[in-house]
């Protein structure tokens, strides 16, 4: 132990005696945040300018009744607090406006609620809702298109109700629809029994928007989602320094003291973890005190997460470092890795955009798991319990990493 924190010490000292590559280090990720936060809007102040979305209910009555489905789905979206403090909900009937307007860019995205939903609901067959989203509005439109999953899951359960309990009707009392109104009659407490707010209690629109009414914009995304990315480009100073050590014959003495390899990869991993979690700090310190980004009540559940993230990126830049040659292949491979593992885990986009096949995905990137874990803080209000799945993940990865590292140091 005694040795692993004797290197990790003269790596720190040569990596502080650099002011360019600190600058670069910690400076860079904060001024791209302040760039993204000027370019997307509502930086300041803590708040943001609501989405701007639609509803189409095309199914609507001239004259609302007790069993109108649709305008009940209609009352849901708009009436709840916490969608309402996300977005600026407008109501139409008009179709093609609504289209037009979508597409020009003027709204982020649009729900139309179908011909039919209410019949369709009623008879038990399956609901359909269209969501319309802006190209030019992923974020926001996927934000607005999983609220909608939510709800047409809840309503897809009441339809299966709906045809469940009409089949047990007829198989065990058929002489119900015999009485006047029996079939209306039990069509109606099905509706209300499927679409109940308690009917899918692990699947509500409130949790999945912001369970302790948080505002969440654009800049509170990208801050944790850069933080998660920037956090990867450690990996490349601790490869830096283990290549530039095996061409200066370094890492030939260490190997043939009687230090360990592993407490010699331990040290070296050792020194880019700290230099990581003092980059997240000031990276959390300028977007929470500065820009006012909401990232959840629990310090705690955030900082593990960071850490886990700083344990499979150390883990990484061993991995790096014992498959490239050269400083060059260094600046190669990663990058490049880099580059794959936030694409893969929704650092420039939200994974949830994605066809649901492909979403999985991120789950095979550190920046993935990353961003679930403070997710879950953030959107959630998770606190460390919460983010224990997300947090072992990625120390999985971190031991990969190092036994893979460690491994092939025998071959250097």
């Amino acid at each position: 132990m005694r040795r692993a924190l004797d290197i990790a010490l003269k790596d720190l000292r040569v990596w502080i005696r650099d002011p360019s590559a600190m600058g670069i280090l910690l400076g860079m990720p904060a001024i791209l945040i302040l760039i993204l936060g000027f370019a997307l809007g509502g930086l300041m102040g803590g708040g943001s300018t609501r989405i701007p979305v639609a509803i189409v209910n095309l199914d609507s009555r001239a004259v609302p009744v007790r069993d109108d489905s649709a305008a009940e789905l209609e009352e849901r979206l708009v009436s709840a607090k916490r969608i309402r403090a996300l977005f600026a909900i407008e109501r139409s009937r008009d179709l093609q406006q609504v289209r037009t307007r979508v597409s020009e860019g003027e709204l982020s995205a649009a729900l139309v609620i179908p011909h039919g939903f209410g019949a369709d609901l009623a008879s038990g067959r399956p609901v359909k809702l269209v969501v319309l989203a802006d190209p030019g509005s992923e974020l926001s439109a996927g934000i607005w298109e999983s609220i909608v999953r939510s709800v047409a899951t809840r309503y897809s359960a009441a339809s299966v109700v709906v045809r469940t309990a009409l089949e047990a009707t007829i198989r065990e009392a058929p002489g119900a629809f015999a009485q006047p109104g029996g079939a209306a009659a039990v069509t109606a407490y099905a509706v209300a029994l499927g679409s109940a707010d308690d009917a899918l209690d692990g699947v509500k629109v409130d949790d999945t928007v912001a369970s302790s009414g948080v505002k969440l914009s654009s800049i509170d995304y990208y801050s944790l989602s850069m933080t998660a990315m920037f956090l990867m480009f450690g990996s490349m100073f601790g490869a830096f320094s283990t290549i530039k050590e095996r061409r200066e014959q370094t890492m030939a003495r260490m190997l043939s003291s009687p230090a360990s390899r592993s407490s010699i990869v331990g040290g070296k991993m050792l020194g880019v973890f700290v230099l990581g979690m003092a980059q997240f700090a000031v990276l959390y310190g300028f977007t929470k005190f500065v820009l006012h980004v909401e990232w959840g009540e629990s310090v705690s559940a955030t900082v593990l997460i960071a850490a886990a993230e700083m344990a499979a990126v150390t883990g990484l830049g061993t991995l790096i470092s014992s498959v490239a040659k050269t400083e060059r292949a260094v600046g190669g491979i990663g990058p490049l890795t880099v580059q794959v593992q936030a694409l893969l885990g929704g650092a420039f986009f939200p994974v949830a955009i994605l066809p649901l096949w492909l979403q999985p995905v991120q789950y095979l990137s550190v920046v993935g798991w990353t961003m679930e874990g403070w997710r879950r803080i953030q959107v959630q209000g998770a606190d460390v319990s919460g983010v224990i799945g997300p947090a072992v993940a990625l120390f999985g990865f971190a031991v990969a990493f190092y036994a893979f590292g460690v491994w092939r140091m025998g071959d250097t």
